[in-house]
């Protein structure tokens, strides 16, 4: 028990160390929707309209032998992406709890369906998947989250060890999107996947702190 409060504090410092470098402010959003659009609906959003309402010919198109700002984002994208599949494989196994079994088949399929539309969108676009600082540091972070995951013990702790994981990584995502993300993303096309992404990064927080607040709760 000793070794897996250490192991966890020791985590909580690498990550604060990370945040530090990458973003000045992960804490949850202040405003976070709990009637939220399903992963495949269509945000309201002005770039959204204005891509559907664009000719073929007139859309954007970096050049694929160029590097521009839209290729670190889908890095990204991609990396948020495979690390959260990754780490829902292994909680789906080793989880205890019904809800929590099955949040992470949802983590899964949804994650699933992002990658490979934002995978297609990207190869319409001729862009790649480059690495940047962000990606990198969201890779180690996981990685981190996961030795964690891999040593505590199955049961109990480890759906909360898991679900408090899944409430920080969405939280620090969510911020990172409106903060490093959108604020740079060139093509209205990548603006229309970056809303979609975050709304259903909204959708998976808010169902994770219900069941962090059920797995919290003292029992009577």
């Amino acid at each position: 028990m000793h070794h897996r409060k250490t192991s966890l504090l020791t985590l909580s410092l690498v990550l604060a160390a990370a945040c530090s470098r990458t973003s000045p402010d992960t804490v949850p959003p202040s405003q976070v929707s709990t009637d939220l659009p399903a992963t495949n609906a269509k945000p309201d959003d002005p770039a959204a309209v204005a891509v559907a309402a664009m000719p073929e010919d007139a859309k954007v198109k970096a050049p694929p032998e160029s590097m521009t700002n839209d290729d670190e984002i889908f890095g990204v994208l991609n990396v948020m992406n495979e690390e959260e599949i990754r780490m829902a494989e292994y909680a789906k196994k080793w989880a205890k709890g019904t809800r929590v079994k099955e949040y992470a088949a949802l983590m899964m399929t949804d994650h699933g369906s992002i990658r490979d539309r934002a995978n297609e969108t990207r190869d319409r676009l001729g862009l790649r998947k480059t690495d940047s600082r962000l990606r990198d540091d969201i890779r180690n972070d996981a990685k981190q989250k996961m030795e964690v995951l891999e040593k505590v013990d199955k049961g109990d702790a480890f759906d909360k060890a898991y679900i408090d994981m899944q409430v920080d990584a969405h939280a620090m995502w969510i911020n990172f999107i409106d903060t490093k993300l959108l604020p740079h993303a060139q093509m209205p096309e990548l603006r229309v996947e970056l809303n979609n992404f975050r709304a259903t990064l909204d959708r998976h927080y808010n169902a994770a702190k219900e069941i962090q607040a059920s797995l919290t709760a003292p029992k009577s």
